[in-house]
């Protein structure tokens, strides 16, 4: 390896010598634009997933926020998306008098559609008892609970239908006034309005769809489980089992442009971070050359790159990701439907991804010298 007058010590180099580093950044400019490269690819896929991980998100929030800590719904039906439930009259005082239930609220529950001025828009509409809240809205932000003849519709829906407070809109062809305002019930596909249970009896008839129950936080299993031995004839999930199986449901449901979009997205993220370390090392391929004739071992040069696609795609992820931070906060603001979730699982699996691809890829290169004795590798630098 070099030493610090310039000799050369055949089979070592000094390990004092940050080569691949280096190497790196002895051009700023082409180190720059080979992590802006690599940078671009991976917001490109942590983007992708993270649209499709906030519309679960979205899809999710009315279970996700609610006080009820176990839902019971019609036997076999474990989902609200695309889902049609419909209980026995007395599930409710059943359900009531199990163990460990502090208290059972029903909801009505059924997908049409909610227009305005300004066009419709597929809804989820869903009945509650205002008196105690239960089943409404997560939080309201203008406006009040509903009445006979009223609703509470999701802000977001209500600015692309072009309605306000005091206006009339057609729920599921009925004309309701709106009378609040609120937020959290909105996706990509549909929105939420909710009416008072008996309004949602007119429109829909007595049936209650779902119950929601109120347990303490670590007896929500148990308390299911009790709720199962006693109604048989029912489905009892906990929230958490809820959520889940209706973020399954959605994915399975968009699972081939899920994959499409995903596929697209990360053939052309590895060919990005594959080019552009490539790239990098050929472009230093004389240099290499030279150390190899000067005495360094092919594990020394591997090591130096690998040391360069460390750096690399370490700066390029924190790029990536800051700048997918930075959309997940504004984009809502330009489309208030859409909400970008970066999740750590999506860092994680993007990061690992590039690293492996960038290695090989930089790699790659390095055989044509490792096959090379040191004099026919410095004779090829001339």
């Amino acid at each position: 390896m070099i030493t610090r007058a310039g000799a050369a010590r055949p089979g070592r180099a000094r390990r004092g010598v940050p080569v691949g580093r280096r190497f790196l950044f002895a051009e700023r400019r082409r180190a720059a634009l080979t992590v802006l490269g690599v940078a671009s690819a991976l917001l490109l896929v942590l983007v992708l997933r993270g649209i499709f991980a906030g519309a679960i998100d979205q899809v999710t929030s009315y279970i996700r926020t609610s006080p009820a800590t176990v839902f019971v719904s019609q036997e076999g039906v474990k989902t609200m998306h695309m889902s049609a439930s419909a209980l026995p009259p007395d599930t409710v005082e059943r359900v009531r008098s199990v163990p460990g239930v502090t208290w059972a609220s029903p909801i009505g529950f059924a997908s049409g559609s909610v227009s305005g001025p300004q066009g419709r828009q597929l809804s989820y509409l869903i009945g509650y008892d205002t008196r105690t809240g239960r089943g409404g809205p997560a939080r309201l932000e203008v406006g009040r609970a509903p009445g006979t003849g009223e609703a509470v519709l999701d802000e977001q829906a209500a600015d692309g239908l072009g309605v306000h407070l005091g206006d009339t809109l057609t729920v599921l062809g009925t004309r309701l006034s709106l009378v609040g305002l609120s937020s959290g019930g909105s996706s990509i596909t549909n929105t939420t309005v909710f009416v008072a249970r008996t309004e949602f009896t007119n429109i829909r008839g007595d049936t209650d769809s779902y119950l929601l129950v109120g347990t303490e936080p670590t007896a929500a299993a148990n308390v299911a489980d009790r709720i199962s031995a006693a109604l048989p004839g029912v489905t009892t999930q906990t929230r958490e089992e809820f959520a889940t199986s209706e973020a399954r449901i959605v994915t399975d449901m968009s699972a081939d442009l899920l994959r499409l979009m995903s596929t697209i997205g990360l053939l052309i993220a590895l060919a990005v971070i594959a080019l552009g370390l490539m790239t990098a090392t050929l472009n230093r391929i004389r240099e290499y050359a030279v150390l190899k004739a000067l005495g360094a071992t092919t594990i020394r040069l591997a090591g130096s790159i690998t040391v360069q696609v460390l750096w690399t795609v370490a700066l390029a992820s924190l790029l990536a990701t800051t700048f997918a931070q930075l959309l997940s906060w504004t984009l809502p603001l330009l489309a208030p439907a859409v909400s970008i979730t970066i999740t750590s699982t999506a860092l994680y699996q993007t990061t690992l991804g590039a690293l492996a691809v960038g290695l090989l890829a930089a790699l790659w290169p390095l055989r044509r010298i490792a096959t090379l004795d040191a004099a026919t590798a410095f004779r090829e630098t001339r």
